[in-house]
């Protein structure tokens, strides 16, 4: 169920791994050089270090996640803290019972931020952790469906089954990294000629194996969430409530719901306050959402709406290659058709007919992002047709990447005509982008960090009374990120704010965020300016070496 939250977590994990790998590689290199070892070795060697890094990515993950994650675990021995939470319990225990698998260690995240993951080992040693939002904008089904579809990727064994693909992965590109170097080599000595062309050949036709690989990784994790989704409509026979729970948790279309009350919210934040450094949101009103009916139902006019981008852009198509988790909108069809299974009625027809073809914004998105680079295509066609101006060809290519690298920055990126908006409408815009930037101004507030329960989380999350929005953080260096996610941004949680930046849909809707004010503080982040400066200094350098050339 954790669209963002997951890939995020496994992203960072990944990230710590590849430098690890990367520095193993780097010793079995040095080795070869100084002749310590030689031949098949340096193949054998290389596999041997992916494997144990493999291996201890599987055994050593969970303690990562569990170290950096504010997670409260609750059970008969450490006590619920509400009913609510003992009720989840108890369908956790019971599914773990119907499908013959120990009871996971179950966890809450004290953020209002609704998300859902699980990690472990294998499917008798492992963790099932859900965020207080869940709780606070899902009703009771809803909740026991998102918990049921984490059951089925323990049930399934994903942890076991993707450490082993992932392996599989990875050996692909150590042979080809193996083939290319010894290629090369061989292709230097003396009748190796022809040897080196051969390895070469296998070097490439496994680096291609090893990026149809990665695509298939991928595509076996999308499955897996489909199965999983399908143990959780087939466990709890309510595939609806797991729809309207991804609508919420996905796409951010969401209200209060029951929640706690106030008495055991106080309580329950003193608890966390203590333990687990959270800060109380018992402050945050209730919002009326548009996005609702009056009953509090969701409005499938809202949720059509928004399902638009997923089915008929373009960007969605080519980001779901490159995703673990398939569009939000083809799970809920495909939990419309388990629903039919069960004799039920679909969450939602979708019965939109898409008005025009998005492709025309699609390739302007693509025409605008690298329009910088065409001034060095323009050289690199002089060089061909024989022009050896060097100094007039650098000075065209500086000149022209810094004035279109200025244009697309402040009229296509960042845009500064900022207007009032409401996360519903923006939802709904089936022409949203990952690239073009729309300048809007929100106001909600602040319910909890982008990434629930990472202490070093410097996004985060608002509810407008439309539906809920990510906010990216992104400074001037990744550096300050850290510090500003592990020191300063806690102190926006339950706070009311007004935020302007640029709203984006890359899969999960997010506002770049430029300035964002309340409670007394402020917070502005320099980038954009940044990104636009230096483009003017790019086009003020190439129009000074264009002015030398004419010399």
């Amino acid at each position: 169920m954790c669209l963002g939250l997951l890939l995020r977590m496994s992203i960072a994990i990944a990230l710590i791994f590849g430098l690890l790998f990367a520095f193993a590689m780097m010793i079995a290199f040095y080795l070869e050089y100084i002749g310590m070892v030689e031949g098949i070795w340096v193949l054998i060697i290389p596999l041997a270090l992916a494997c144990i890094v493999v291996t201890l990515q599987w055994g050593i993950s969970p303690y990562i996640v569990k170290w950096i994650y504010k997670i409260v675990w609750i059970g008969p021995e450490q006590g619920f803290l509400d009913p609510r939470y003992e009720r989840m319990y108890r369908s956790v225990e019971a599914m773990a019972r119907d499908s013959n698998v120990k009871v996971p260690m179950v966890g809450v995240v004290p953020d209002d931020n609704p998300n859902a993951f699980a990690f472990g080992w294998t499917r008798n040693k492992s963790h099932l952790v859900l965020t207080n939002g869940v709780f606070k904008y899902c009703d009771d089904d809803e909740a026991e469906t998102v918990a049921a579809h984490e059951m089925g990727h323990i049930v399934h064994n994903d942890f076991v089954v993707m450490t082993v693909i992932t392996a599989i992965v990875l050996t692909f590109f150590i042979i080809a990294r193996w083939a290319f170097r010894i290629g090369r080599l061989a292709g230097r000595s003396r009748n190796g000629g022809a040897l080196g062309v051969a390895v070469a050949g296998i070097g490439a036709i496994s680096f291609l194996m090893y990026l149809i690989a990665n695509f298939i990784s991928l595509l076996v994790s999308r499955y897996r969430e489909y199965w999983a989704d399908r143990y959780s409509a087939e466990t709890t026979k309510k595939p609806n409530k797991l729809s309207s729970a991804l609508v919420k948790i996905a796409y951010g279309l969401a209200t209060e719901g029951r929640g706690l009350d106030v008495d055991d919210r106080r309580k329950q934040d003193a608890h966390h306050s203590n333990a687990l450094m959270f800060f109380s949101v018992h402050s945050a009103r209730g919002l009326a959402v548009q996005s609702t009916t009056a009953s509090g139902t969701l409005e499938k006019g809202a949720i059509k709406d928004t399902m638009s981008w997923d089915l008929w852009n373009p960007w969605g198509f080519f980001y779901e290659l490159n995703m673990t988790h398939p569009l939000p909108a083809k799970r809920i069809l495909a939990l419309n058709k388990l629903a039919e299974e069960q004799g039920q009625m679909p969450f939602i027809v979708f019965d939109k007919e898409q008005p025009e073809s998005y492709w025309d914004d699609f390739l302007g998105d693509i025409m605008a992002k690298w329009s910088f680079i065409w001034g060095f295509v323009i050289a690199v066609f002089m060089v061909l047709f024989g022009y050896d101006d060097i100094i007039l060809m650098g000075g065209l290519t500086l000149a022209w990447a810094g004035l279109f690298g200025f244009l697309y920055f402040r009229f296509y990126r960042h845009p500064l005509a900022f207007k009032d908006a409401r996360v519903r409408d923006l939802l709904a815009d089936p022409k949203a982008s990952p690239v073009r930037g729309t300048p809007v101004r929100l106001r909600g507030v602040v319910i909890g960090r982008g990434i629930p329960g990472m202490f070093f989380s410097e996004d985060l999350k608002i509810d407008d009374g439309t539906g809920l929005m990510l906010i990216d953080y992104k400074s001037s260096a990744r550096l300050i990120d850290f510090f500003q996610g592990a020191f300063r941004t806690h102190r926006w949680v339950g706070t009311e704010v007004v935020v302007e930046g640029w709203y984006r849909r890359p899969v999960v809707p997010m506002l770049e965020l430029l300035r964002m004010e309340g409670g007394g503080m402020k917070r502005k982040v320099w980038r954009p300016y940044i990104k636009m400066g230096f483009a003017l200094v790019l086009l003020f350098i190439g129009l000074m070496v264009l002015a030398v050339s004419f010399v």
